[in-house]
């Protein structure tokens, strides 16, 4: 019985060092995979990448023409209002009829976006914040303003494609050109002088109900793009003295001669072809011969 018993932890004990053994081998395999890359033929895009805010087409906001109370709204969020359309009364006291008190209209077509009083509320002229009753926006068209460092604003041209992310929006990207860069920086605060930056408006080509203005985005702007060029990625190219070289996947060392580059890899223009499977860069091996 004892004997049965030996046996079967032995055979236990065998099994799972197999399994041991043979997970390692995988997973050392998988290591070696993950650290080659491989020569790949594709579009090398240059860009630079800022921050900015969605901004209608036109807006204007109604605020009070004197102190008084809100007699009557017109509108409501979302309603389209034409140029001429009442918007909102205010009268300096709720007695009386209310066609006694002429409307503020609204100065061009467009949305009813933010209604921020209600009837009988009342309403100071000399209110130094929070003076807005009714804010009307023309959606017809969407731009983003952005600021673009000096450093950056050499690259960018009137024209240009742009990529717009917006923070709030997942899963779907926005095309866009810029319309206007201007020509003087902004004007800085004197703590703050270091950051020079130059105001730059893209127009937005596909917008949809999604996005909405006051949305906070990342915009790509596309500086350069060169087509179906061979391409390896950054990690993967040595550099020796003034020469860039590769470690093919079994070792051999190939003397290549790189082009542009942007964030992620060169382009590469000799040297080696596509396909061709390549060693990553041992960072710690290179750091340990200096």
């Amino acid at each position: 019985m004892k004997r049965l018993i030996s046996n079967k932890f032995f055979w236990l004990a065998l099994g799972i060092l197999v399994l041991v053994i043979v997970l390692s081998t995988r997973m050392g395999e998988t290591a070696k995979q993950s650290n080659v890359g491989v020569v790949t033929r594709g579009d090398l895009i240059q860009r630079v990448t800022v921050a900015g805010v969605v901004n209608p087409n036109r807006k204007t906001v109604l605020s009070a023409p004197y102190n008084g109370y809100v007699r009557r709204l017109y509108v409501q969020v979302g309603d389209k209002v034409k140029s001429g359309d009442p918007v909102i009364s205010v009268a300096q006291s709720l007695k009386g009829s209310s066609e006694d008190v002429f409307p503020m209209r609204a100065p061009f077509a467009g949305t009813v976006v933010q209604v921020l009083r209600t009837e009988g509320e009342y309403v100071d002229q000399t209110a130094s914040e929070n003076k807005t009753l009714v804010r009307i926006d023309d959606l017809s068209q969407l731009f983003v303003e952005a600021s673009s460092p000096e450093v950056e604003v050499v690259k960018l041209k009137e024209g240009q494609e742009v990529l717009i992310k917006a923070s709030a929006i997942l899963g779907r990207q926005y095309k866009g050109k810029i319309e206007h860069i201007s020509l003087a920086s902004k004007e800085q605060k004197d703590w703050d002088k270091s950051r020079v930056e130059f105001p730059v408006i893209i127009r937005i080509l596909d917008a949809d109900a999604n996005l909405k203005p006051g949305m906070s985005v990342v915009i790509d702007i596309i500086t350069n793009k060169l087509p179906k060029v061979l391409m390896l990625r950054h990690e993967f190219i040595q550099k020796d003295s003034e020469k860039y070289f590769v470690l093919t996947e079994k070792g051999q060392k190939k003397t290549i001669e790189v082009g542009v580059q942007n964030e992620e890899a060169f382009e590469i223009r000799s040297g080696v072809s596509e396909g061709e499977r390549i060693q990553q860069t041992d960072f710690l091996s290179t750091l340990k011969s200096e």
